[in-house]
C-alpha cells in the first residue's frame, strides 16, 4: 500500500491558514461575545469596513460578470466568449462574499430572512437586499453548467442544459437588469446621510456615480485574475482580449472623473478641493488611483500589450475603487460623527477570511472546471519510442 500523501505545506498555504484561525476567532467574537468584542463600530458610526469593504466593493468588483455576459449574449461580441465563464465565477464568488459578510454586519443576523416576508417598498436597503438575493440567484444559474457538465449522468444532466440553454438569455437580461439596480442602489443608501456626508463624497447622483465606477473596477479585476491564472494555473488565453477589454476600462473612468468635477462645481464645493486636511488628501489619492494614473498609463499601448503592465495597472484602477468606497463610507463621515473610526483587528480578520475562501474556491473551480481551457500536458518520451539501432 502506498503511504497517504498530505498536501504540501507552503507559504502561501501557511498564510491562508492563518487566515482562516484569524477568521474563525472572529466568528466567534462577532457571534458569541457581540458587536463590542467584535468591532469598533459606534452607534454615531455604524457602518465601518465590513459595509464598505465587504459590501460596497464586493458588490462593485462583481460588476465584470454582467459586463462581459452582456456583451457577448446581448451584444454579440463573441470575441469576449472565452472569458465568460471567469467573469461569471468571479461575480458568483464576490456576492457570496458579500451574502456572508451580510451576516456580520447586522445586528441581529438571523432576521435576515425578514424582507422575503416583511415588504418595505420605501426602504432603500429593502430593495438592495432583494437585488442581492435574486442576482445571487441569477449568477449561480449562470455559473451552474461548469458545475453540470462534470455529472456522470448523461440523461439529466443533458437535459438540464437544453433547459438552461433555453432561458440563457433571459437570465442575462435579468442579471443585466439587477446588477445594475444593485450598483445603484447601494449608492442610494448614503442619501440619507445629507448633511452628515462630507461635501466631496455627499451628491444627489451618487447612485450614478457608483455604476460608473463598478463597470470599470469589475472589469479590472477580471483582468488581473485571468492573468494570475494563465501565469500559475496552467491555462491559456489570449492575451490581446484582455488588452481589448482595457481599451474599455479608460473611457469609462475618463466619464466617471469628468461627472465627479462637473458635479463637484455645480453643487459650488470645489473650495474643499484645496483645504488642508485629511478628507481633502485621501479625495486626491482616490482621484490618483481611479483616474490620473490609469488613464496615462491605459491610454500607452505598451501598457495594453504586456500582460504584466496591464495587470500592474488594473491593480492601481481596483485600488482606487476601494479607495473610493471606503472614503464614503467610512472618512466622509468621520467628521459629523465626531468619532475617528479605526477598525479592530477581528473586523479585518473577518474580512480577510472572506475573500480568502473565495480566492481558494475560484482557485479550485479553475483547476478543476472547464472554466479556462488548460494547456495541454508536457510531451513524455518512452523508451519504446526510440527506434533501435541497426
Amino acid at each position: 500500500m502506498t503511504a497517504k500523501r498530505f498536501p504540501k505545506i507552503s507559504f502561501w498555504r501557511t498564510i491562508v491558514a492563518l487566515i482562516f484561525a484569524a477568521g474563525i476567532y472572529s466568528m466567534y467574537a462577532r457571534f458569541a461575545l457581540g458587536f463590542k468584542a467584535a468591532t469598533n463600530l459606534t452607534d454615531p458610526q455604524p457602518w465601518g469596513l465590513w459595509v464598505g469593504l465587504g459590501t460596497l466593493c464586493g458588490v462593485g468588483l462583481s460588476a465584470g460578470g454582467f459586463a462581459i455576459a452582456a456583451s457577448v449574449y446581448l451584444l454579440g461580441l463573441d470575441r469576449y466568449r472565452p472569458i465568460l465563464r471567469t467573469s461569471v465565477l468571479i461575480s458568483f464568488l464576490g456576492y457570496c462574499t458579500v451574502c456572508i459578510g451580510m451576516m456580520y454586519e447586522l445586528g441581529i443576523p438571523w432576521r435576515i430572512w425578514h424582507p422575503i416576508v416583511m415588504w418595505n417598498r420605501h426602504s432603500v436597503l429593502f430593495e438592495v437586499s432583494w437585488c442581492v438575493m435574486l442576482y445571487t440567484t441569477v449568477l449561480a444559474l449562470e455559473f451552474s453548467p461548469a458545475l453540470i457538465e462534470k455529472l456522470p449522468w448523461a440523461k439529466p444532466r443533458d437535459l438540464y442544459l437544453r433547459w438552461h440553454h433555453s432561458i440563457l438569455i433571459a437570465l442575462v437580461l435579468a442579471g443585466t437588469l439587477l446588477s445594475s439596480m444593485h450598483q445603484s442602489f447601494l449608492g442610494g443608501l448614503y442619501l440619507i446621510t445629507k448633511g452628515r456626508l462630507d461635501p466631496l463624497w455627499y451628491t444627489p447622483y451618487l447612485t450614478t456615480m457608483f455604476y460608473l465606477s463598478a463597470i470599470p473596477a469589475g472589469l479590472a479585476l477580471t483582468i488581473m485574475a485571468i492573468y494570475l491564472c494563465v501565469r500559475s494555473l496552467n491555462v491559456r488565453v489570449d492575451m490581446s482580449i484582455l488588452s481589448d477589454v482595457s481599451k474599455v476600462i479608460a473611457p469609462l473612468l475618463a466619464m466617471w472623473g469628468v461627472f465627479r468635477f462637473v458635479d463637484l462645481i455645480s453643487r459650488d464645493t470645489i473650495g474643499y478641493l484645496w483645504m488642508w486636511r485629511e478628507e481633502t488628501l485621501l479625495f486626491w489619492l482616490e482621484i490618483a488611483l481611479l483616474v490620473i494614473i490609469p488613464l496615462i498609463l491605459l491610454n500607452q499601448q505598451k501598457v495594453r500589450q504586456n500582460p504584466q503592465y496591464l495587470y500592474g495597472t488594473c491593480a492601481v484602477v481596483v485600488m482606487g475603487f476601494i479607495t473610493n468606497r471606503l472614503n464614503v463610507s467610512i472618512t466622509a463621515l468621520q467628521a459629523s460623527s465626531g468619532i475617528y473610526y479605526v477598525p479592530k483587528w477581528t473586523e479585518f480578520a473577518a474580512t480577510l477570511a472572506t475573500i480568502a475562501a473565495a480566492v481558494v474556491a475560484f482557485h479550485y473551480a479553475i483547476v478543476y472546471l472547464d472554466i479556462l481551457p488548460k494547456n495541454p500536458p508536457p510531451q513524455k518520451w518512452m523508451a519504446s519510442s526510440v527506434p533501435a539501432r541497426a
